[in-house]
């Protein structure tokens, strides 16, 4: 006769319950009767009999079988009969074990091992047992903290600085957390307090295969979006995120508005008069006047007035000249002939 054991794990309550086995790199949690296990590292899928299966102690179990998916005999990963664990249908040593209290061990989470699992045990001279675990991969962050848009923010803190126009009433606040799985719930609350109602959005992210972001593929990014005063300069912002993804306990990032100094108009002049030894002042709005070369068409066009003023000035000055040569001429001729017509009147 077979007895079915009580599973999807029927001896976890039905309020969160979250415990971490810490074997190497082994990582797995327990939520709401599902089991999730950290994609990439070993897994443990636990057996429920596992405090009175010591498959070690002969012949305290004659047979232990785990599946995936069906009790099909093709869908048999691994099995223990009498001191012997061995693979089944192909699959490689190396990919699953049995350890000494019925676990079956997954060496390398994947995508792939997401499902349902179901196991058959044999104690000895005892009715056969059967149960099912229901397994879910699990993906953790790889910061630990929400990370907020355009927030001045290292990786590892939870504290930032915002900066936001002075002549801005309003601001968005953006908060996500991506490619985690399963999506994180992510809140607003002024203060740490007083949740503030937020606009959230959840997208599945696929990368392509050639990528080698395996560990990230298929999993989910979340965000949410408050609007807020700009000029709240000391009022906090807290972004919290909270699922199976971040652990038992929730993250938060905590925010801070800064508003940047208003620009100065002042003059050139003005600024010039104020400036104190070893003091650096930036002007925003005075448009300095550059060091612009002359332009060689101005130099050409200022010669050639210059040579052209030159040239009429020479000719005036010529054609005075000529006339006052001829005055000078027709005087002194007529004055030779009056001189010579006096002479010939004169007696010897």
């Amino acid at each position: 006769m077979t007895r079915r054991v009580g599973i999807r794990m029927q001896r976890v309550p039905s309020s969160l319950l979250l415990y971490c086995i810490c074997l190497g790199t082994l990582v797995q949690a327990i939520t709401d009767g599902a089991l999730f296990l950290e994609r990439g590292h070993r897994g443990i899928v636990p057996c429920p009999l596992s405090k009175t299966c010591k498959i070690l102690v002969v012949p305290n179990v004659d047979a232990m079988y785990w599946y995936y998916g069906s009790t099909s005999d093709t869908s048999l990963l691994i099995s223990y009969f009498w001191g012997r664990v061995a693979p089944q249908n192909g699959i490689p040593e190396g990919v699953y074990d049995i350890d000494d209290e019925c676990n079956l061990i997954i060496e390398n989470v994947t995508a792939s091992n997401e499902g349902a699992y179901y196991f058959k045990l044999k104690p000895h001279l005892k009715s056969m047992e059967e149960g099912q675990i229901e397994v879910y991969d699990k993906v953790s962050p790889s910061h630990p903290y929400p990370t907020v848009i355009g927030c001045d923010q290292d990786q590892d803190e939870d504290t930032c600085e915002v900066r936001v126009r002075h002549d801005s009433t309003v601001h968005n606040l953006t908060c996500v957390m991506e490619q985690v799985k399963p999506a994180v719930e992510l809140k607003w609350f002024l203060g740490g307090l007083t949740e503030l109602k937020a606009s959230t959005a959840v997208r599945s992210v696929f990368l392509p295969a050639n990528t080698g972001s395996s560990l990230r593929n298929n999993t989910y990014s979340t965000s949410a979006t408050i609007q807020v005063p700009s000029d709240y300069n000391d009022i906090e912002y807290v972004c919290e995120a909270m699922g199976v993804a971040v652990g038992s306990s929730s993250t938060r990032t905590r925010v801070r508005l800064i508003t940047q100094t208003k620009p100065t108009t002042a003059t050139y002049d003005e600024v010039q008069s104020s400036i104190n030894p070893g003091t650096t002042l930036a002007l925003i709005d005075c448009i300095p006047i550059p060091n612009k070369p002359v332009d060689s068409i101005v130099i050409l066009w200022v010669l050639a007035s210059i040579l052209l003023t030159c040239i009429v000035a020479a000719g005036i000055y010529i054609v005075c000249l000529k006339k006052t040569q001829s005055e000078l001429i027709r005087d002194f001729r007529a004055g030779t002939y009056a001189t010579v017509s006096m002479s010939l009147q004169d007696p010897p």
